[in-house]
C-alpha cells in the first residue's frame, strides 16, 4: 500500500560540505528544531547529507529537518510513525504501528511527491532500522535480519549455525550489512559480529556492537555491555579508540563520530579527542543520536519538564 503525503519544501539535494578535522577548532554550539503544531515532545533519530530524522510524540509521526528547517512531518497510513534513519536524499526508513499493535517496516521517499510504503514482510512484523544511498535499507522481519531493495524486495541474510541476529545493523553506500549476532553457548551469550557483502558473503568482524558504518567505517563499541567507544575498518581491521567514550552512536563521511560518555553526555569526535557538546540554556545535556555532513542532532530535556526536545549542535 502507497500513500501520497504531501510535503514542503522536499527536493533531492546533494550532499553538504562534509565536517572535517580542519574545522576541529570550532565552537559547537546547541540549536532547538522544530516541532509540529501542539507538540512538545520528539527526538533526533538519525541523520545524512544535509538532513536529520526523527520523531515527535503523542502522536507519534515521522520527522524530517534540511539543514535545521522542518520540512516533513506526518503519520503513515494514520498510524503512530517513528523514522529511524534518512540517507542524503531524504529518503527515510522506520516503523509504524499497526492497528494489530505489531511494529510493520516502512520507507518514506520525498523523490515521488512523498510516499510511504509497507516494506514487504512475511513473519506479521517488521523493523526497518538503516537506509543507504541507494534507497536499500536493512532491518528485521520478524526475526530475520534482511536487506529491502530500492525496488522493495527483500533478501534475508544467513546467519551462523545456531546464532540469531541482535541490536542494530547498520548498511553502507555499496550494500555492505555489519550487524552482531549472538548464540547461547549453554548459559552464556556468545557475540560475534559479522559484515555481509553485497554478494551475500558473511565475513566475521573483531568488534564489540555496531551502531553506523560509513564508507567503510563502522563505529560501535567494544565491551559487554559497551564500555570503550571505537571505530574500526570491516575490511582492513585497523581500529580507533575514541577517547573518552563508552559508545559511538554514528558517523559521517568525514569520520566525525558522535556518541556518549561515562556519565551518558553527548560527546563529538573529529579524530579521537573529545568535544562536548553542551546544552542550550534551561536544559538538560539529554543524548546526541545522530550525525550528517554538517551537523549532529540528539535530544535535550527542559529543567522543568520531563520530556524530550529535538536539537541539533552545528560547527561554527
Amino acid at each position: 500500500m502507497v500513500v501520497l503525503f504531501a510535503v514542503v519544501g522536499m527536493s533531492v539535494v546533494a550532499p553538504a560540505a562534509a565536517v572535517g578535522p580542519s574545522r576541529a577548532g570550532c565552537a559547537w554550539l546547541p540549536e532547538l528544531l522544530s516541532l509540529p503544531a501542539n507538540t512538545v515532545d520528539g527526538q533526533v533519530t538519525g541523520g545524512d547529507g544535509a538532513w536529520l530524522a526523527g520523531v515527535a510524540y503523542d502522536p507519534d509521526e515521522g520527522l524530517l529537518w534540511r539543514d535545521g528547517r522542518l520540512v516533513m512531518h506526518g503519520s503513515a497510513f494514520e498510524l503512530d510513525t517513528r523514522f529511524e534513519a534518512v540517507n542524503a536524499s531524504g529518503v527515510a526508513v522506520g516503523t509504524v504501528t499497526g492497528d494489530d499493535g505489531r511494529l510493520h517496516a516502512i520507507r518514506f521517499s520525498g523523490r515521488f511527491s512523498g510516499r510511504f510504503e509497507y516494506l514487504p514482510e512475511t513473519a506479521g512484523r517488521s523493523l526497518a532500522l538503516d537506509v543507504n544511498g541507494r534507497g536499500e535499507a536493512v532491518g528485521y522481519d520478524g526475526v530475520a535480519l534482511v536487506v529491502w531493495s530500492a525496488g522493495g524486495t527483500a533478501r534475508v541474510l544467513a546467519m551462523p549455525p545456531g546464532a540469531g541476529p541482535f541490536g542494530r545493523p547498520a548498511i553502507d553506500e555499496d550494500g555492505t550489512v555489519v550487524a552482531r549476532t549472538g548464540i547461547l553457548d549453554g548459559a552464556v551469550m556468545r557475540w560475534q559480529t559479522y559484515a555481509w557483502t553485497p554478494s551475500g558473503v558473511r565475513v566475521p568482524v573483531a568488534v564489540g556492537d555496531v551502531r553506523e558504518v560509513r564508507d567503510g567505517w563502522a563505529v560501535g563499541a567494544f565491551g559487554e555491555p559497551g564500555q570503550v567507544a571505537a571505530g574500526w575498518g570491516v575490511e582492513d581491521g585497523r581500529v580507533r579508540v575514541y577517547a573518552g567514550g563508552v559508545s559511538a552512536v554514528a558517523v559521517n563521511r568525514a569520520g566525525v563520530a558522535v556518541g556518549a560518555g561515562a556519565n551518558g553526555e553527548p560527546l563529538l569526535w573529529s579524530g579521537t579527542t573529545p568535544v562536548s557538546l553542551p546544552a542550550p540554556p534551561g536544559y538538560f545535556p539529554g543524548s546526541v543520536t545522530a550525525v550528517n555532513d554538517h551537523d549532529a542532532g540528539g535530544f535535550v530535556s527542559p529543567l522543568d519538564d520531563e520530556g524530550t526536545v529535538p536539537v541539533r549542535w552545528s560547527c561554527r
